[in-house]
């Protein structure tokens, strides 16, 4: 039998959080809906199976999908059980499981000067604009609000937080450029590739280092 689990509010909650917070890419929330239906649907925690069988049920091959459930594992969305003349047998985690602040409503609604964590609701991402002053953290290009991205400066695969000192507004190109890498390795590589002058590389530096000793402060 089904958990007693609002599916709806798990669909809804994917696509609005956990998508966004680990920058879950398709194959991956494939996978991830693939081994829900199979495991949590069915009122089970795990499920076993074969990469083969999987990538039968998701239309990916051996490999590809040997190379996604370890980024589902490293993003903890998953875990592995026991390996077994059977298959695999995996854990399978529902999104409020997997980020600590998600809870069945949706993220906690906080004050805009709150140093909680980054909600990412209006108030939050405008808060986050604002401080930014309306431009890119990495390469400083101007941002307009019904666009911008928000990323983690420490990602959360890497042990990062959701609060607001872990999180820049930024452009679609850095944030698909850096994705889970680490921001001072990024903004060294904009200043190699001469994207950011010396002097404007080194007053990226300083802001890096101001939030992250925010983000100590806070802790």
């Amino acid at each position: 039998m089904s958990e007693n689990v609002n599916w709806g509010r798990v669909w809804e909650e994917t696509v609005d959080y956990l998508v966004p917070l680990l920058k879950l890419k398709a194959p991956q929330v494939a996978l991830y809906y693939y081994l829900l239906r199979h495991s949590r649907l069915r009122g089970q925690r795990t499920v076993t199976t074969t990469k083969r069988a999987i990538g039968d049920g998701v239309q990916r091959c051996f490999l590809s999908v040997k190379n996604q459930l370890l980024k589902l594992v490293h993003k903890r969305c998953i875990a592995v059980s026991e390996r077994s003349a059977r298959g695999l047998t995996l854990q399978v985690f529902l999104p409020r499981e997997i980020v600590g602040s998600l809870r069945r409503g949706g993220y906690t609604t906080v004050d805009v000067n709150d140093r909680g964590t980054a909600n990412y609701d209006g108030a939050k991402r405008l808060a986050i604009f604002r401080r930014e002053k309306g431009r890119c953290f990495y390469c400083r290009r101007r941002l307009r609000r019904s666009n911008l991205f928000l990323d983690h400066l420490e990602s959360l695969s890497s042990g990062g937080s959701t609060r607001m000192e872990n999180v820049v507004a930024c452009c679609g190109p850095c944030n698909r450029e850096k994705g889970s890498g680490r921001a001072p390795s990024y903004l060294y590589t904009l200043y190699r590739m001469k994207r950011l002058s010396r002097q404007r590389y080194k007053e990226r530096m300083r802001a890096l280092r101001k939030l992250q000793l925010a983000a100590a402060e806070a802790m």
